[in-house]
């Protein structure tokens, strides 16, 4: 081929490359711009005389999982193809919003539609249940309509005064458990060395890698934990729905035997069960809701109002802060070190952390952990600057959220007071070490390593295997690590040694639990935290400052868009729930893989809390 032919070809492809990518950006650039012109016609034709209807109803629809603190989107692309964390609902939104309804005489009722909430704990579910309860007391019903009811979602519905479920829809109460993933024999049939370095005897996170099952011990400790979890359920809808226990019991453990009574109708065993009040359709629901609060004729719509127009009405004029402040802090997802968001990010949370001890505004901080674990560097790093702020004279006060395990644990051990939420999953006081070698791998290939150095650690990488000298020490600095781990829960909790060994050793515990353990303060949420916090200041008057990043124009512009286009980016086809479940079923199963990143290969991490729903 002459040089002049093969630059034609590449200039032609070039030029068809170019081409692609004009079209493409000129695709979305477009689409960018009509959205944008909707949105700003939408916003424009809002501002003028919107108001909270009277009488009406307050719908609250919370998309994809509840979080502690949502992620910002990525860019208009990364939302239009559905790249980037767009399926989150922050909690405090949800509980806001009832609160303010609880005071504010023109809702009538709230309706709350679950149908796309793909997640919430149960730590959640009980912290939104004590808040519907308020509104109940204020004189006001909570109204439930689904098609049908995951588990994580009835236990939020079964507080309401009337449930509703469509004539074909179904109740399923799954419990809590399941199975892991094992990854010795793939191991073994790749010929890779996984070298594990541990303590704590009940440490099962590395079980996945030296095993092909569960151990009998993992499996008590687990068990244990799941029953407790699961009491607290089963005697939350006995309360709520005024059932006797055993009725909850019964329809979980014998439900095929109650669908065969009922025909195999699966809406009308839990209709029978009285775990719902009525069977009606999506139009029977909007009119007995509409019997209630009535239409606004002129459109024939509900007289009703969504909960993120609702948040904007009432919260348009801030309250009057004062001069002294709690600051609240939320540590998300896994702990590692650098910068980011979508995980508790060691970098980013110091900074803030640092702020707060040399505001003279901030009197004292609350730490919301959200995390199973993760790095133990990076854990002792916030702990460290978290103790600095309390040297300064200010109270730290963690509050424990759905998971605040191992390395969740370890940043708050010496915190002030610990506060957490009934089921909080909590302790993993242990650590272990995963390193992966290759040397067999290669021998297989007939890829052969040979060299020489000065010292025997010269040559040690995952290509030529570990040497008894590198294996010592990494043995040596976990043991190290461990006793560091024991001696700040000691030191922060009060407890002697044995105290602390009695209840360390990886073991997970549920909250309330824990506090009998000594290894939390109080059962509470934020507030009570809040509160916990003010009283180590001694602070008669305060307001609370959230400790968050501020938004970018851009980011705020794409919440904005999202919010007031109502985009429903998600295909919300079976098919399209279907795949999007097992993907998430995958990706939760592959998470031991995913958290191997630690540069010291030290790790005070709960896997099994990433794995399980709680």
């Amino acid at each position: 081929m002459s040089d002049d032919t093969a630059i034609a070809k590449q200039s032609l492809l070039n030029r068809a490359g170019q081409w692609i990518t004009t079209t493409r950006n000129f695709v979305v650039n477009g689409v960018f711009v009509l959205a944008t012109l909707f949105v700003l016609m939408s916003l424009l034709g809002s501002c003028e005389g919107e108001s909270v209807p009277k009488d009406s109803a307050l719908f609250i629809d919370p998309v994809g999982q509840l979080v502690e603190q949502t992620s910002p989107p990525l860019s208009f692309p990364d939302v239009l193809l559905q790249s980037g964390p767009v399926q989150e609902t922050a909690i405090n939104d949800v509980l806001r919003t009832i609160n303010l309804a609880t005071e504010d005489d023109d809702i009538k009722i709230i309706v709350l539609d679950l149908d796309n909430l793909s997640y919430a704990s149960s730590a959640q579910a009980l912290r939104i249940g004590r808040a519907l309860e308020k509104f109940q007391a204020s004189g006001k019903n909570v109204v439930v309509y689904a098609d049908y009811f995951d588990q994580f979602q009835y236990h939020i519905a079964s507080y309401a005064n009337e449930l509703y479920m469509h004539p074909m829809g179904q109740i399923l109460l799954s419990g809590y458990g399941g199975n892991n993933l094992y990854f010795r024999e793939m191991l073994e049939k790749l010929s890779i060395n996984m070298h594990v370095f541990r303590v704590g005897g009940f440490k099962s996170a590395v079980e996945p890698f030296t095993r092909d099952n569960m151990s009998e011990q993992a499996k008590l400790a687990n068990q244990m934990l799941y029953t407790g979890l699961w009491r607290v359920l089963v005697e939350e809808l006995a309360d709520n729905r005024q059932l006797p226990v055993p009725d909850i019991e019964g329809y979980s453990q014998q439900f095929s035997v109650l669908l065969k009574k009922a025909g195999g109708d699966m809406a009308r065993t839990a209709l029978e069960a009285k775990l719902v009040d009525e069977l009606l359709t999506r139009d029977q629901a909007r009119a007995r809701i509409a019997d209630k609060v009535g239409w606004i004729e002129e459109n024939e719509r509900l007289n009703a109002i969504g909960m993120r127009n609702y948040l904007r009405l009432r919260e348009k004029i801030p309250s009057p802060q004062s001069n002294d402040q709690i600051a609240v802090l939320v540590a998300q997802g896994a702990i590692m070190e650098g910068e980011g968001t979508g995980f508790a990010a060691a970098d980013s949370l110091i900074r803030k952390i640092r702020n707060v001890r040399f505001n003279d505004q901030i009197q004292g901080l609350v730490l919301r952990v959200d995390s199973p674990g993760g790095s133990a560097f990076a854990s002792e790093l916030i702990r460290q600057e978290l103790e600095l702020v309390q040297l300064a004279g200010k109270p730290v006060v963690a509050s424990f959220a759905s998971v605040a395990a191992s390395g969740g644990y370890w940043i708050s051990a010496t915190a002030d007071a610990i506060v957490a939420e009934p089921t909080t999953i909590t302790g993993s006081i242990g650590i272990f070490g995963v390193l992966p070698t290759f040397e067999n791998s290669l021998d297989r290939l007939g890829i052969h390593s040979d060299g020489t150095g000065t010292t025997p650690l010269t040559s040690v990488d995952p290509l030529t295997g570990l040497n008894d000298e590198f294996k010592s020490i990494m043995q040596s600095n976990i043991e190290f690590g461990y006793r560091q781990f024991t001696d700040l829960v000691a030191r922060g909790r009060g407890m002697d040694a044995g105290a602390v060994e009695a209840v360390a050793q990886g073991r997970v515990w549920q909250g309330n639990k824990a506090l009998e353990l000594g290894l939390v303060d109080v059962l509470g949420d934020t507030q009570v935290a809040i509160e916990k916090a003010a009283e180590l200041a001694e602070l008669s008057d305060w307001s609370v400052h959230y400790l968050q990043d501020p938004t970018s124009p851009r980011d705020e512009f794409i919440r904005q868009l999202m919010e007031s286009a109502s985009f429903d980016l998600q295909d919300q086809s079976p098919k399209s729930r279907f795949f999007d479940k097992a993907a998430n079923l995958i990706s939760n199963k592959m998470a031991p893989l995913a958290y191997l990143n630690d540069p010291k290969q030290s790790y005070v991490v709960c896997l099994e809390c990433i794995d399980s729903k709680f």
